[in-house]
């Protein structure tokens, strides 16, 4: 009997010290309760959350980039540079411009690189100075001469579809496939004129147009070189815009330099000269 009264007792020590403290196996955790109205014991098993690992979920989101395609609608404006060496026809750089609009697509292959393509319309517009009173121009293009002082405006404009490949490299990777991130990209592009036009404007005259397929080539390339960036990278440059703004000019911009390394002018087998090869401009996408 004073064995069972121990064992009893020993119990019961037992039940108030895990009552107060618990005790955990594994992920689960027991509670021992004993109610003040009765002597019935109550136990409570109770599994514990699983501990999250953020450097685990960082891992597995770096590990789940997949490679995908992305097309997206662009537009631009860029300037002509003015070149007055010997080779090329004057121009007057501020009013000689260029406008692209088009569809870019671009193959995400790692977060660090992607290959792409440009399919786009390109207008240029020439603002000459000089061509109308060279000898050979006047001879190939206009078919007479014109007094210099007669003369009040010349252009030479042409109307193109373009087509380009490029690569890319990330210096800040994008964060989502609807991002850009902020990038390089080199490439070349190629364009055909479907419609290429010289126009004069004198005070006598008025206008007078001159199409010329020998003189003028359809065909011409560039090399193309890009430095781009979308609304999350605008904080790299300390440059504090609204959201209202960003989506009225698109969520994406580059700025880009194309340097065409074909002659515009059938030179020099036509004209002795040929139209500057730098543009320089900014596009929306």
């Amino acid at each position: 009997m004073k064995k069972l009264m121990t064992i009893f007792c020993v119990a019961c020590i037992s039940v108030v010290t895990i009552a107060q403290t618990g005790v955990r196996i594994g992920n689960y955790e027991f509670y021992v309760t004993k109610a003040e109205s009765d002597s019935v014991t109550k136990v409570f098993v109770e599994e514990e959350p699983r501990s999250s690992n953020p450097s685990q979920k960082e891992t597995h989101s770096q590990n789940s980039f997949k490679k995908h395609n992305t097309s997206t609608f662009f537009w631009g404006l860029g300037f002509i540079l003015p070149d007055n060496s010997s080779d090329y026809y004057t121009i007057l750089g501020g009013k000689s411009i260029n406008f692209d609009a088009g569809w870019i697509h671009r193959h995400q292959i790692t977060r660090q690189f992607a290959l792409g393509g440009t399919f786009q319309y390109s207008y240029y517009n020439y603002k000459l100075r000089d061509a109308a009173t060279e000898p050979k121009f006047m001879e190939e293009v206009i078919g007479r001469e014109f007094a210099r002082t007669d003369i009040q405006k010349q252009v030479y404009r042409s109307h193109n579809v373009s087509a380009g490949a490029f690569t890319r490299f990330y210096l800040i990777p994008p964060k989502n496939r609807g991002n850009d991130g902020l990038y390089i990209d080199l490439g070349a592009q190629g364009d055909f004129a479907f419609r290429k036009v010289y126009k004069i404007k004198t005070q006598s005259e008025r206008k007078n147009k001159y199409f010329n397929d020998y003189a003028f080539n359809p065909f011409t390339a560039s090399a193309i070189a890009r430095i781009g960036w979308s609304r999350k990278e605008w904080n790299i440059f300390n440059v504090n815009i609204s959201d209202d703004w960003d989506w009225r000019c698109c969520k994406s911009r580059a700025i880009f330099v194309r340097y065409r390394f074909t002659d515009a002018f059938n030179s020099p087998k036509a004209l002795p000269k040929d139209l500057p090869p730098i543009t320089i401009g900014i596009l929306f996408m």
